[in-house]
């Protein structure tokens, strides 16, 4: 098998994850070079992993062995790198956001279509065998005709475990810039590109408590809304809502779930790769009222009980962990190998990153501009990260 040799950029807590990821299930890849703006940092790293060179972040993009830059700083550099490692003629895989902006975003794809070299962005779960296999349900008819979704990420907010949560309440940061990502990408690869969106955001607390260590019992400022509902219109005329919270103290609200014409697809957390997945028909349901009277049906349909009418679905592929970031990476290096469209590509998440910039402004109708196409499903049979 040949390598794809990869430079990293950016050695925070992520980088374990990927580099993990790398050397136990994606053997395609292969970090040669590391580079942070610490050099401490990237000096550990490249040790704990056995990354033969540590550089500076110009070094590493002026070794010409290297076939990705991968790229995991700060949100607030990515756009600055991205740009940076384009114009030295290097492919780019980026952890999301691809840039703060939707006009930076844009920037990025056409610097990468003059280059000719690919770039690629996170989030990548909707590659997962729990999105994939429900890509297939839908794909196939399983629901029918879709109609209608619910997309919900509520909770209290990240300071209820993040040591410095700080940054997720400055500009850039928010429950719907920092988790949209994940839910909008999820959709839009299920359902296909959005049309337009309508959304109205309010903030719940002024100032968030610290529950986390170390840093217990101190209060922070909250910059950004934290609370958003929002409409999305998909191209097909699919319509979802979408709730995005850092202000609800519990909830039983679905993560994701699509409505058919023929019935229901309960699709599992979007930010993770694996998942329950279960799927109801109308059939299943018309079997149970059939011959009761008008009002019998109506009961019948709400009792709790019908709930059990969802059946398990199995993952239709094989995946050997549940954390399997890093596929949008492998995925690219397949790409440019084989001469093909990377799936996690920089024209989806130029989309999404209009769509979530249209739904963090309260405009009652703001219609998207970008277009893209559904990634192409990874074919039933492969492993997970095999990918072609």
């Amino acid at each position: 098998m040949k390598k794809v040799k990869v430079g990293l950029v950016g050695c925070g807590v992520i980088s374990n994850t990927y580099l993990t990821n790398i050397n136990k299930f994606y053997p395609k890849l292969q970090v040669i070079a590391c580079a942070d703006i610490s050099k401490e940092k990237a000096q550990q790293i490249s040790e704990d992993y056995k990354i033969g060179k540590v550089y500076t972040v110009d070094e590493l993009l002026n070794d010409s062995n290297i076939d990705i830059i991968l790229n995991l700083t700060v949100p607030q550099v990515h756009y600055e790198i991205n740009k940076k490692a384009l114009l030295k003629g290097k492919n780019v895989y980026c952890e999301k956001p691809l840039a703060l902006t939707f006009s930076e975003a844009q920037e990025l794809v056409e610097l990468a279509n003059n280059k000719d070299v690919m770039l690629g962005c996170a989030p990548d779960s909707f590659l997962g065998s729990a999105l994939q296999t429900c890509r297939k349900l839908i794909d196939d008819g399983w629901i029918g005709k879709p109609i209608s979704a619910t997309a919900n990420m509520v909770n209290h907010g990240i300071e209820t475990w993040h040591p410095n949560p700080d940054f997720f309440y400055k500009s850039g940061g928010g429950p719907m810039l920092d988790m949209g990502p994940y839910y909008i990408t999820a959709l839009v690869s299920l359902l296909g590109p959005i049309a337009k969106t309508s959304c109205f955001m309010t903030k719940g607390f002024d100032y968030r408590k610290i529950y986390s260590q170390p840093r217990r019992g101190e209060s922070i400022v909250a910059e950004v809304p934290t609370h958003y509902s929002g409409i999305l219109k998909f191209q097909n005329n699919v319509v979802a809502n979408i709730n995005m919270s850092f202000d609800v103290w519990l909830s039983n609200l679905p993560k994701l779930e699509i409505y058919g014409t023929e019935g229901v697809l309960l699709v599992p957390d979007p930010n993770q790769f694996s998942g329950n997945i279960k799927l109801v028909r109308s059939e299943d349901l018309i079997d149970e009222i059939d011959g009761l009277e008008n009002s019998q049906a109506i009961g019948k349909l709400s009792k709790p009980e019908m709930w059990n009418k969802f059946r398990d679905i199995p993952h239709l592929y094989r995946q050997p962990d549940k954390n399997m970031r890093g596929i949008g990476l492998v995925d690219m290096a397949y790409a440019i190998e084989n001469g093909r469209d990377n799936r996690a590509s920089a024209k989806l998440a130029c989309h999404v990153t209009e769509v979530l910039e249209c739904l963090n402004t309260e405009d009652e109708k703001c219609v998207i501009k970008t277009m893209c196409e559904r990634p192409r499903p990874i074919p039933i049979g492969l492993d997970v990260g095999q990918m072609d």
